[in-house]
């Protein structure tokens, strides 16, 4: 007995939310159940399983083509009155329910509540308005950020801020401190972190969760003032913190007028002007940091520094320095550059065969 009314619940259950087990039920005995008055009418024409999917379907989306119809009074009654009201009514309830899950994805999707099986891509944490929506702009015109596209994570947004954006996605979180929140966003196989918050108590409990995490990809936090940027370093100092330099920049300008406008277009990305960029360094004998100054120089790019694997940037070493594949140096240009031709060049330089000799 008790069986029983657990099925019959399950059942009403259904049949109020309209499932598409109900839905599926429905279709098929109505189907069958006009088939048999059909082939009772003797309407022969209609009963062949082609014919009748056909002339089903017409009937129920109400197109009417009038090449198939039945020709006896009786399969005429039977068609009016049973067949056509129940077709175009499972069809209309079958239209409004396939329309009301494409709502309720796009209404997930828009308010942040989807989960993302991604790799490669950018996560941006935190929004700060008008900065976040350059910063993504950026971002994605950039060769090396615009592949897999971003994904934004933050809290107290109501809605998606680019939603007319196929590269970016949007998730909705309650909290930046819970590091499991982040799997929505796939980022343990994210290509880059960017934690972005719109004050510094925000930004510590966000980068926190994210050093948590352990992560093989860069990861960039920006703070407003000194002390919580050291805070996160004390903790995990392989996560490049980064603040407002607005004051320094203005002291080297009264100091040595017009620095301030070479710094801006160094760092302003996406802007005209030489910008600083980053290549890694790939598989290969070690090179001389002066042979890979002479083959930058062939490139039209000056050649900035480097930054060893595991270690801190160097900026401007010695031209004896040797370079290991994997090291990474930044270089001044206008593009970005293409580095099969740069390191190739390196090799064929006479300061690269001293490094590998």
């Amino acid at each position: 007995m008790f069986l029983i009314q657990r099925l019959a619940s399950a059942f009403r259950l259904h049949v109020r939310r309209v499932s598409w087990p109900i839905l599926a039920a429905v279709l098929l005995v109505h189907m069958l159940a006009s088939w048999c008055l059909l082939a009772a009418s003797g309407e022969e024409k209609l009963t062949a399983w082609h014919a009748f999917v056909y002339f089903y379907v017409t009937t129920a989306t109400t197109i009417g083509y009038g090449d198939l119809s039945p020709g006896s009074t009786q399969g005429r009654l039977i068609t009016a009155l049973f067949v056509m009201p129940l077709a175009v009514a499972t069809f209309a309830a079958t239209l409004a329910k396939l329309s009301g899950a494409l709502l309720a994805f796009w209404k997930r999707h828009h308010m942040g509540k989807m989960a993302y099986d991604m790799a490669g891509h950018t996560v941006l944490v935190g929004w700060r308005g008008t900065e976040s929506t350059r910063l993504v702009h950026l971002l994605l015109s950039d060769t090396a950020t615009d592949d897999e596209g971003i994904v934004i994570v933050a809290t107290g947004l109501e809605e998606h801020p680019h939603p007319n954006n196929g590269l970016v996605r949007f998730v909705n979180v309650p909290s930046y401190a819970d590091p499991a929140v982040y799997a929505r966003a796939s980022m343990t196989t994210a290509g880059r972190v960017l934690v972005y918050c719109a004050n510094d108590d925000l930004a510590i409990s966000a980068t926190l969760a994210v050093g948590a995490l352990a992560l093989d990809c860069p990861v960039v936090a920006y703070f407003d003032a000194v002390a919580p940027s050291r805070l996160v370093l004390a903790h995990y100092p392989s996560i490049e913190v980064t603040r407002p330099l607005t004051a320094d920049i203005m002291a080297r300008a009264a100091q040595d007028p017009g620095t301030s406008a070479l710094t801006m277009d160094m760092l302003c990305a996406g802007d005209t002007g030489m910008t600083n960029f980053s290549v890694a360094v790939p598989a290969g004998p070690l090179r001389s940091y002066g042979g890979l100054i002479d083959a930058f120089r062939l490139e039209r790019a000056n050649l900035l520094g480097y930054c060893a694997r595991g270690g801190a940037p160097t900026l401007n070493p010695p031209e004896s320095t040797a370079v290991a594949p994997g090291d990474v140096l930044y270089y001044l240009r206008q593009q970005r550059i293409e580095p099969a031709a740069v390191f190739a060049s390196s090799l064929a330089s006479p300061a690269a065969a001293m490094a590998t000799a």
